[in-house]
């Protein structure tokens, strides 16, 4: 009834229409609700079931109205509320909230938009990762295509699995052992007569140079090339360790190489992109912004006012201690014609510019060849239309949303700059982001705004090329004299594309664009070795890093002004590995001024060459460095001098100065009658001379070249692909490819009127680049001679290594070092340019020359970039260094009329080889100097008294346990062997710091599953390589008493690992196991490079060997040579596997029984140049100490001297070691615990006779 009444009043006032006031709701207290409550309290439970049921019944018949819950009477009510509110706000505000809608709509159409743009920018971001993502798998499994894996080894049982990679490889060996591809695997690499040995089997197949520079910024080492397949369309499951045997199938009976090759002479040598033949017509039409000024006294920079510091630290930390797949730089590459050397074809062409292009006329044909340099200067990529709408689907974000993903934790980008990251003829696009404690080089990247970090970045796209090219066989150079050049059986390798063979005729690369990778590489500021300014594209834009490692990165900044700013950031901050710290430790200046410091280092490496303290070649690269010129960029390569002008005789004598070439002279005027001919033509020139004419110069062409390095390097990739992109996808005429050096050497000096080549620094180092290890298929010149290898002078007996080291030889004698000063004078000096210049023939095309042409003011964007394509094919000559006659060196002479000259002896120490006599090179002595009782070092827990490590502290022996090696920089040492499976820090000799010896500094556990077996520190005390029980190997650096891991190197197969080297210099790391196996690593990556192949194995009386452990393994930290005692035989290997020299039949022990049986052994670092020299000193069971030279052309090692003089060991020797910074005093230690130093003799130490039978022996 109170319900009800409710009901009724409420319908009432409703029909009413009158609102609700405070009088109605006090008249509701008057309504007597109170028997309503009372019956609703009664009757709760019935209420709740029939309204339930009837909830129920509605839901099932009208779900979408009562399909969801009903809301509580709290939620009602603030429901009506907010409808009520809303209702309120619209009634008085409509105009304001239509205005607002539309507002609204527009922003949500906006976000919209931009969400739609957000979703494919992070979905193309997406697919990049994915590819990134792919390609680091790809990486991975790069390393499990050799014979080592990377996943970590266990303990192995005595008998392997079935289907194990050892069983399987085995069983393949076993099957195909009488094969001949099995016998071509074995036969290339192991000497004759080692029919016992058991060489592994390696899938790697190609290699590459590696770009890291090491010893005299020497680049050695090969690494795997797994591009290399794919790069050149080749069937990888069809390459084998040798060139296939099998032809390529063809419709017709014929193959592609017969189409390519048999025809190639008649081909239009318009494709040649050979250096630039200059004519005045030419250099007229080029209208270049020259700057016209006339010649000024050059001033030596005053050296007095910066000095470094007096020790030679810079010069023993600087001797001990990525390829890219971007855009090639066509500015490089433009058509610009030119012969290369006296190989070519007698039909030389003569070149013309006519609106914009090259008109290239030969006797036979003619052809017209449009310059296509499509790497625009910065400024007008960013200015055109075209560019910014090709970039605007490529909108990646801003605020470094993407970037600052790929830096690590802690650095924040203060600063970028757009730059191009160089490398040969490859340049990149990139960002570089300025770090407080790094910068970072990301590829791929633009920024349109460089002011501060808020521009937006462009994603940059890329295109990938890919070549067909042909392969030999291996027996095919044998038959180079075949007729008319047919050339039978070459194999073309791209199998995949057989079937569109004929449709494809003519089309040799092709070309895929795609988004670049972002290739990202962290500089730390603390890594930082060397800094310097670089010219690009003959402007003062560039800086070239070098880091610890000696890897080199050019980057070409928009302008000098972004360079300078940078170097300026680099100078001020703290660089503690930099040659600029050696300044700032004296105290001289807060701050590094780079003019004045390189003045100074330059004037004081002039001074060490002078005093005969540096090598010829280490002095040339020194200069070449100060010019300007690097190994990344190929048109300003380092440039080195042709030396010797005899290549025809059978045997040479470096002796005879008649073998030499003239330095004092040019190329061009080393032949009268030619240089007569360059002398008419200047003086022609000079006649017809105005203001607006190009000067007159001697040479239309120049010694150095993009075009002359890639035909030296042909055959050694990254260079051969460069070549290929160079000549548009097909290697150049056979003719015309370099493939004689006595031809070559004829042609630049006397034949060929456009040829005035140098040399480059391989040719004093690196065989492998006169071999054509890769197989590639050059064809036949037109008398028949098939190119392959280089053919070598007669004195080399076909044997490139054997031609190197005499080169080498060549240019470190007393000949090449008394003239060599003229040679600098003519190429750095003051021959350089000016009157003198003219005086001695060698005056080039006036814009090869540093200032002589101003690319800033030519405004016209085509003729800027034709400009600078021109220029940098005719050739860049280096920077002048000096103003003045260049000071000759000083030749100490220790033999004079039969008598020693005692004083002139110390001068000729530092290029004496290890362990000879200085004055008598030939003469190998030791004399026991000092001996020392039993270390005090590290021996707590051992079991005898063994020496593990030695070295000297401030003139003292200081030896450690067998289970110790000694940090050398922070004399301290690691301890291992121990339960944790770890190392421990001690120290090894006190200071005011640590005050108590063999105290513990650190200790690390757990670095290994096992225990650890063998442990070595690098040279510089920064890294730790340590080999377990459970056959691993593990990279350490070890910073701030931190040890952190680098990687983890598996491949030994369940062997113990015995011993461990590493080299910094080389970036190379050397394991051997308890197996026989020796492996070697690349530092740099951490990856496996390679296994080395060893003969020595132990006789049984079956049918197979069983392999003996490998006892020691030690590098060369000057060539990177390696070399091994496995059981008792004594090996020498190059850094790249091939065999140096071993032990002959009579000098390996055959029993351990023997008391003469090698304990232990070390390398020298002695040059592979020096004959004379000792390359290992073994330690044996008699305590007898051993001495070797290696006999390079019979590859044998020789003992050259036996230390018996006042024996000092009697117990096994355990340790050796060499100190001394030209490897003058052997350290050696035994199993008892005794010491001893050896020194070298010096004549001084030997009585009158004794020098006399000297003297003797050096006159026969």
């Amino acid at each position: 009834r109170g319900f009800c009444s409710l009901l009724d009043w409420k319908r009432a006032r409703d029909a009413v229409g009158t609102p609700m006031r405070q009088a109605d709701l006090s008249a509701l207290d008057q309504v007597e609700f109170n028997e309503f409550f009372e019956w609703l309290e009664v009757n709760r439970s019935d209420y709740d079931v029939v309204f339930s049921g009837i909830h129920k019944e509605v839901s099932r018949l009208i779900p979408r109205i009562y399909g969801t819950r009903a809301s509580s009477p709290e939620e009602a009510t603030v429901n009506e509320q907010k409808e009520m509110t809303v209702k309120l706000l619209s009634q008085e505000e409509s105009d304001k909230t239509m205005q607002g809608g539309m507002e609204r709509t527009q922003l949500a159409n906006a976000s919209l938009e931009e969400t739609s743009e957000s979703q494919a920018k992070w979905k193309r971001q997406g697919f990049d990762y994915l590819s990134s993502g792919a390609m680091q798998w790809k990486s991975i499994l790069r390393q499990l295509k050799g014979s080592r894996s990377i996943w970590e080894g266990g303990f192995c049982s005595e008998e392997d699995p079935p289907f194990s990679f050892r069983t399987l490889v085995i069983n393949w060996k076993l099957n195909r052992a009488d094969s001949a591809d099995m016998k071509c695997i074995e036969d290339k690499s192991l000497p004759k007569g080692d029919e016992s040995a058991c060489p592994p089997f390696e899938l790697v197949t190609r290699w590459k140079l590696d770009v890291t520079e090491a010893y005299e910024r020497q680049r050695r080492r090969l690494l795997p090339n797994y591009e290399f397949h794919s790069l050149y369309n080749i069937d990888e499951a069809m390459d084998t360790h040798e060139y296939n045997e099998t032809k390529s199938p063809d419709d017709d009976g014929t193959n592609m190489s017969d189409e390519n090759n048999d025809n190639s002479t008649q081909r239009d040598i318009s494709n040649f992109q050979g250096s630039t033949i200059a004519t005045a017509a030419l250099l007229k039409g080029m209208d270049l912004g020259r700057q016209l000024s006339t010649e000024h006294d050059f001033e030596d920079p005053d050296d007095s006012t910066y000095q470094l510091a007096e020790t030679d630290s810079f010069w023993e930390c600087y001797n001990e201690e990525e390829q890219i797949d971007d855009d090639i730089a066509t500015e490089s590459c433009a058509a610009l014609i030119g012969s290369a050397s006296q190989e070519s074809s007698t039909d030389q062409p003569s070149i013309s510019i006519s609106n914009n292009k090259l008109e290239v006329d030969t006797i036979p044909t003619g052809s017209l060849v449009e310059i296509q340099d499509t790497d625009a200067g910065f400024d007008e990529e960013m200015k055109t239309d075209e560019y910014q709408t090709n970039r605007r689907d490529d909108f990646l974000a801003s605020n470094y949303d993407v970037i600052i993903g790929l830096l690590q934790t802690g650095d924040v980008p203060e600063k970028s700059y757009n730059v191009k990251r160089c490398t040969g003829l490859e340049v990149c696009q990139a960002l570089l982001l300025w770090c407080r404690n790094a910068i970072y080089v990301i590829d791929g990247f633009e920024q349109r705004d460089e002011d501060g970090l808020k521009g937006e970045i462009i994603r940059l796209e890329k295109s990938t090329n890919t070549f067909n090219v042909n392969l030999r066989q291996k027996n095919l150079a044998d038959r180079s004299s075949e007729v008319n050049g047919q050339q039978g059986n070459i194999i073309n390798r791209a199998l995949s594309n057989q079937t569109k063979k004929k449709e494809n005729i003519g089309q040799d690369s092709s070309d895929e664009t795609t988004h670049q990778q972002y290739r990202c590489k962290r500089l730390a500021l603390n890594d930082v070795h060397a800094i310097y300014r670089r010219r690009y594209q003959l402007q003062q834009n560039a800086l070239e890093f070098y880091d610890m490692q000696k890897n080199g990165t050019l980057i070409a900044f928009v302008d000098k002004g972004k360079r300078e700013e940078v170097l300026s950031k680099m100078l001020s901050s703290p660089l503690p590995n930099s040659l600029f710290h050696s300044s700032l430790a004296l105290g001289t200046t807060s701050t590094i001024n780079y003019d004045k410091f390189m003045n100074s280092l330059r004037a004081r490496t002039t001074q060490q060459w002078i005093q005969g303290k540096m090598t010829n070649f280490d002095f040339i690269m020194h200069l070449n460095t100060f010019s300007g010129r690097s190994y990344n960029d190929l048109t300003q390569y380092p440039i080195f001098p042709w030396v010797l002008a005899d290549y025809e005789s059978e045997e040479i004598d470096l002796n005879d100065p008649s073998v030499y070439r003239d330095l004092s002279k040019p190329m061009g005027a080393l032949s009268e009658p030619r240089a007569t001919q360059f002398k008419e033509r200047y003086e022609a020139l000079q006649s017809n001379y105005t203001e607006h004419e190009p000067p007159p110069f001697h040479y239309g062409t120049h010694y150095s070249c993009a075009a002359y390095v890639l035909n030296y390097m042909l055959r050694l990739e990254p260079f051969s692909r460069l070549a290929l992109s160079l000549q548009g996808g097909r290697f150049d005429l056979a003719d015309r490819l370099f493939h004689n050096i006595g031809a070559s050497w004829k042609s630049a000096s006397k034949e060929n009127i456009q040829d005035v080549r140098e040399l480059i620094p391989e040719f004093f180092y690196l065989p492998e680049f006169l071999e054509n290890g890769n197989g590639f298929d050059f064809g036949a010149t037109q008398h028949g001679r098939t190119v392959d290898h280089v053919i070598l002078p007669p004195w080399a007996k076909g044997d490139p290594r054997r031609f190197v080291r005499i080169h080498r030889q060549a240019l470190e004698s007393d000949h090449v070092s008394r003239n060599l000063h003229k040679w600098v004078d003519l190429i750095f000096g003051y021959k350089q340019r000016g009157s003198q210049a003219t005086a001695a023939l060698n005056t080039f095309v006036h814009v090869t020359y540093e200032g002589n042409v101003d690319i800033d003011t030519i405004e016209d964007p085509i003729q800027r970039k034709s400009t600078i394509a021109q220029i940098q094919n005719f050739g860049q000559t280096p920077s002048r260094l000096f103003g003045k006659m260049f000071p000759a060196r000083n030749i100490m002479v220790a033999l004079k009329d039969g008598h020693f000259d005692l004083g002139a002896v110390s001068y000729m120490q530092p290029l004496t080889p290890p362990f000879c006599i200085a004055g008598a090179p030939h003469k190998v002595a030791l004399k026991v100097i000092s001996q020392g009782n039993s270390p005090k070092v590290g021996m707590f827990g051992q079991d005898d008294s063994a020496v593990g490590d030695m070295c000297l502290t401030k003139g003292q022996l200081l030896g450690v346990g067998k289970t110790c090696s000694i940090i050398y920089p922070a004399k301290k040492y690691y301890r291992f062997g121990g339960s944790n499976n770890g190392v421990s820090v001690h120290v090894a000799s006190t200071n005011a710091r640590d005050k108590e010896l063999n105290s513990v500094i650190t200790i690390h556990d757990n670095m290994h599953r096992a225990p650890i077996t063998a442990i070595r520190p690098s040279r510089n005390g920064q890294w730790l390589i340590t080999g377990s029980m459970d056959s691993t190997i593990r990279v350490w650096k070890y910073e701030h008493g931190h040890m952190k891991l680098q990687a983890t190197l598996c491949g030994h197969d369940g062997a113990k690992i015995t011993c461990i080297d590493v080299s910094t210099v080389f970036g190379t790391i050397v394991s051997g196991d308890i197996s026989g196996n020796v492996l070697v690593w690349d530092l740099r990556t951490q990856q496996y490079l390679r296994q080395l192949r060893h003969t020595s194995l132990k006789k049984t009386g079956r049918k197979f060997c069983l392999p003996e452990p490998v006892v020691c393994v030690s590098l060369n930290h000057k060539t990177g040579d390696i070399m091994t005692l496995v059981g008792s035989s004594l090996t020498i290997f190059d850094i790249n596997g091939n065999l140096v020299a071993k032990q002959g039949p009579q000098d390996t022990v055959l029993s351990t029984d023997d008391d003469t049986f090698p304990s232990c052994a070390i390398s020298t670092d002695c040059p592979e140049w020096m004959e004379h020299g000792i390359v290992a000193v073994t330690g044996h069971t008699n305590g007898d100490i051993r001495l070797w030279g290696a006999d390079r052309d019979s590859r044998l090692l020789k003992m050259k001297h036996l230390v018996v003089d006042k024996k000092a060991h009697s117990w096994p020797i355990t340790c050796l070691c060499i100190e001394g910074k030209w490897n003058l005093k052997l350290l050696s230690g035994d199993k008892s615990g005794k010491m001893s130093v050896s020194g070298t003799f010096t004549l001084e130490m030997l009585d009158e006779q004794q020098r006399t039978e000297i003297a003797n022996e050096m006159y026969k």
